[in-house]
Order: structure tokens, then sequence, then C-alpha cells
């Protein structure tokens, strides 16, 4: 009789090979939301006559989102919002071209209004970064907290909402292309006054386009439940505000992981600041058409 001999089974191949790259993914994944954490503000600096309150979870893929709060000339203030088109360690490095310029160039800004600030960003950014097909949407702001008034510049990023005295208004008036779509792209300034307890909100694409599975395939959760959940913040605090639109949106995705980036900041003037704008209005005796008409009009100015 001849012995047997029993030899080690050896994993496949080819599982071999794919548990070798999805350990590579996930410590992917890991850098990029390192990265993502270095590059976000710590904390939100203290702007007298405004509260603010950030939100931020990543996707499992790590995505580029962006926001910042940085200080300029003479007290003002400069808001950013972007997204980087795509994932992973591509994204982040876009993100980190982002951070540094804004840092670079927004402090020391006199001349440039968000408009010409987003063109210049633009510029460089398509000459080396931004390239087959990528790009990048930004919402960028100055805000001066002494008169109130926000002038503010988009590159194809969503608009924000603006609580108004119970309504909801969309800051649509600023669009333009997003960065790196054409190099030689300008971008209009809009601006309008805050009134005491105006509530804004600045967002990315992860919030509206959080889904859930529809009768016709994926539902999205939406600007008008967006906005439907902004207007019943009354004179809440932005933490507040931030945590019903948290809760609304677990409500509707059943509370699953994210397949993007959500990120939103939410600002709010104190009521306490007395008017120093001959814009600023106050509602108290108008009629809800004459109201309508005026918040409108104030936005567009």
């Amino acid at each position: 009789m001849f012995a047997t001999t029993l030899m080690p089974v050896l994993p496949d191949s080819a599982e071999a090979r794919l548990a070798t790259v999805l350990a590579a993914l996930d410590r992917e994944r890991n850098a990029v939301g390192e990265i993502q954490g270095w590059l976000l503000p710590e904390s939100l600096p203290d702007i007298p006559g405004f509260e603010m309150s950030p939100y931020y979870r990543p996707s499992e893929q790590a995505g580029g989102d962006y926001y910042d709060v940085v200080p300029l000339v003479e007290g003002q203030w400069g808001f950013v919002m972007a997204d980087v088109a795509g994932h992973g360690i591509s994204a982040a490095v876009i993100m980190t071209v982002m951070r540094t310029l804004i840092h670079a160039e927004l402090p020391g800004n006199r001349d440039k209004s968000a408009g010409e600030f987003l063109e210049h960003v633009n510029r460089v950014m398509s000459q080396t970064y931004l390239k087959n097909g990528r790009f990048v949407t930004v919402w960028a702001a100055v805000l001066n907290p002494v008169s109130r008034r926000l002038t503010y510049a988009s590159a194809g990023h969503n608009p924000p909402r603006l609580l108004r005295e119970g309504r909801v208004l969309e800051l649509g008036a600023a669009s333009g292309v997003p960065l790196g779509i054409d190099p030689a792209a300008t971008y209009d300034d809009e601006g309008l006054t805050l009134a005491p307890d105006d509530l804004l909100v600045i967002y990315t694409d992860g919030i509206t386009e959080a889904m859930r599975p529809g009768i016709d395939g994926r539902e999205l959760f939406g600007s008008e439940r967006l906005d439907r959940v902004l207007s019943e913040c009354g004179a809440a605090p932005p933490s507040d505000c931030a945590r019903r639109v948290i809760q609304a949106i677990a409500a509707f995705t059943d509370d699953a992981a994210p397949t993007d980036d959500r990120t939103m900041l939410i600002l709010r003037a104190n009521a306490s600041i007395p008017s120093q704008n001959a814009g600023s209005f106050c509602c108290q005796d108008m009629t809800e058409s004459e109201f309508g008409a005026r918040a409108t009009a104030e936005v567009a100015s």
C-alpha cells in the first residue's frame, strides 16, 4: 500500500489577488478620509452677531466636499463651499490644492470680488489640476458682519437656501459653469443684506441627492423636502436646524450609508443686531404678498 500524502489547500490565486486589491482600496479610503479631516476646519470662528453650525458626513468612497470660513481684511469673512467631482485620492488632491489657493488668496484680498476670486481660481486650477473632464462646483461669498451685506458668486454649485420670516428663498441668481469647464469663464456677483433672524443654508448635492428606492428607481430627497424642513425651523439655533435636516434625511433614506459626501453650513443672523443698512426691512406690518415681493426684491438686489 502506498501512503497518501495530504497537501495543504492553497488559496485560489484570483481570490488572493482580489483580497490584496480590496485591502489596498481600504487603505486608500482611510487615507482619503484622513486627508479630508485635516483639510476641513477644526472649529468655526466666532463672528459677532452671527451663529454657525456645520455638518459633514463622508461617504464610504470618500468624495471631495470642502467648506471653510476665512478671515478677510477690514473685519470681513469669506465663505466657501465646494464639491470636487469624483472620489478617492484624486479628489482629495484637488481639494488640497483648492484649500491652499483659498488660504493663500482670500485673507489678503482687497480688490477681488467673490466672482473675480472664482475666475482666478478657475484659471489656476484649469491649467494643471482640472483636466480630462474633472471639475469642481464652488459657492463663494464675502460677508460684512457690520452691515450684514453678503456678496456671493457660484460656479455651478447648489443654490443656498435663505429662510426669512418662515419662507424659504433660493439664492439662484448667481450662476456659472463649474471650475475646470472653461478656463476663461466669468462669474457674476450677487448680493443681499441679511435681516435679523435670517437663516442661510449652504450645502453640497449630497444633501438633496440623498437617495432611497422608489417606484421608478431611485428617489432623491430633493430641494423641496429640504425647504419644508427649513421652513419649520423658525428662530431655532443653527445647530437645531442642522439636526432637523439630518433627521429628515435619515428618515427618508432609512439611515442608509451615504453614497456621496453630505456637507452643510448653516448661518443665522442674530435678531439683536440693529439694522445698519437701509436695504434691510421689517415685515411685521406687511401682507404675505407684500412680504414676498419685498423679500424677492431684496434677494435680487
